[in-house]
C-alpha cells in the first residue's frame, strides 16, 4: 500500500500520470502538453492553420501546402509552475518536397522531485520524474486542396526510482481541405496502446478526435489567421473541449496572438486564455506566450518561449 501512495504521489507531480483502481485520468497526459509557442498563444490548436516547425504535434497535413521549403525550431516552456513546475523543451522539423510533406518532433520534460520511501516508509532520497515522446510523419497533397497526413510517436515515463519506465506507442492522423480562404482538417490523435502498470494493469492514453475550421487572408502589409476547434476524449474518461485562437501579423515582421481553450473536467489541458507575441526576420522566427488560468488553475503563469529558422 504504501509503495502505491508513492507512485501516486509521483503520477500526480507529472501531471496526473495514472490514476487509482478506476482510470480517473488518463495516463501518460503528457504527449498532450506539447504546446510551441504559436500553438499555445493561440488557445492550444494548430490544425488548420499554416505549418510551421511544430507540425508533427498536431497539424502534420498542412505540411504539404507550406509555402517555404524547411522549418526548425526549439522552445522552451515552464509547464504549471504553481503545479507540476516542470521544465518542458520541445523540437520541431518540417520539410517539404513536391506534394510530400516530412516532420519530426520531440519534446522532453524534468519534473519536481519528490522524496521517494521504501516499502517501511523510510525515505530513499529524492527523485525527479522524467517524460519524453519522439515520432516522425509523413504528409501528401492528394488534390491541390486535399491533404492528409500520418504521424508515429513512441512515448516513456519514468517516475519511480523502484520501478521501471512506462512506454507507449500512438499515432496521429489528419485530413485537411481547404476552400479558398478556408481550411477544414479531421484529426485522430493519440491513437496508441494503454499503459500496462509493473502490476500489469492497463490504463488508456488520452486519445482524441478534432475538428477544426481555420481562415487566413493577407492583404498589403497585413495577415490574419483564425480557427476554431473542437475536441471529444474517447482515451480515459470521456470529455471534450474546444479552443478559439487569432493571429495579426504586420509586413511579414511582428505577429500577435491570443487565444481560449475550454475544456470540461476528466481529460485534456485544464482551460485557459493565452497571448503571444513573434518575430520574424531574414528566416530567424523568435515567438513566446503566457497562459493564464484562473482560481486554482494549474496553469497559472505557465509561459513558454522559443526560436525557429525557415526558408
Amino acid at each position: 500500500m504504501r509503495v502505491k501512495q508513492i507512485l501516486l504521489a509521483a503520477a500526480f507531480l507529472t501531471g496526473g500520470t495514472f490514476a487509482a483502481e478506476a482510470q480517473e485520468s488518463a495516463a501518460m497526459t503528457f504527449i498532450d502538453n506539447a504546446l510551441n509557442p504559436r500553438m499555445a498563444a493561440m488557445g492550444g490548436v494548430m490544425s488548420g492553420l499554416s505549418a510551421d516547425a511544430y507540425a508533427q504535434f498536431g497539424n502534420i497535413a498542412a505540411v504539404p501546402h507550406y509555402d517555404d521549403t524547411f522549418s526548425a525550431g526549439v522552445s522552451y516552456s515552464a509547464w504549471q509552475p504553481t503545479a507540476s513546475a516542470s521544465n518542458v523543451g520541445i523540437l520541431g522539423a518540417i520539410y517539404k518536397t513536391g506534394r510530400f510533406g516530412v516532420s519530426v518532433g520531440a519534446s522532453a520534460s524534468i519534473n519536481a522531485p519528490y522524496m521517494g520511501m521504501d516499502d517501511y516508509g523510510v525515505p530513499t532520497g529524492k527523485y525527479t520524474p522524467t517524460d519524453w515522446r519522439v515520432g516522425a510523419g509523413v504528409s501528401y497533397l492528394i488534390t491541390d486542396d486535399f491533404s492528409a497526413g500520418l504521424g508515429l510517436n513512441y512515448a516513456s515515463s519514468k517516475i519511480s526510482a523502484k520501478y521501471p519506465a512506462y512506454y507507449t506507442a500512438f499515432a496521429s492522423l489528419q485530413l485537411m481541405y481547404r476552400i479558398e480562404d478556408f481550411s477544414i482538417s479531421l484529426s485522430g490523435n493519440n491513437l496508441g496502446l494503454p499503459v500496462s502498470t509493473h502490476a500489469g494493469n492497463k490504463f488508456d492514453i488520452p486519445m482524441n478526435g478534432e475538428l477544426s475550421v481555420a481562415y487566413a487572408n493577407s492583404w498589403d502589409e497585413h495577415e490574419l489567421s483564425a480557427v476554431v476547434d473542437g475536441r471529444v476524449y474517447f482515451g480515459g474518461p470521456l470529455a471534450a473541449g474546444g479552443s478559439v485562437g487569432a493571429e495579426y501579423g504586420y509586413d511579414s515582421l511582428v505577429y500577435v496572438r491570443a487565444g481560449y481553450h475550454y475544456a470540461s473536467v476528466g481529460n485534456g489541458i485544464p482551460s485557459f486564455a493565452s497571448a503571444g507575441l513573434g518575430f520574424r526576420f531574414f528566416g530567424v522566427n523568435i515567438d513566446a506566450a503566457y497562459l493564464f488560468g484562473w482560481g486554482n488553475s494549474p496553469l497559472k503563469h505557465t509561459f513558454t518561449v522559443g526560436v525557429g529558422y525557415s526558408f
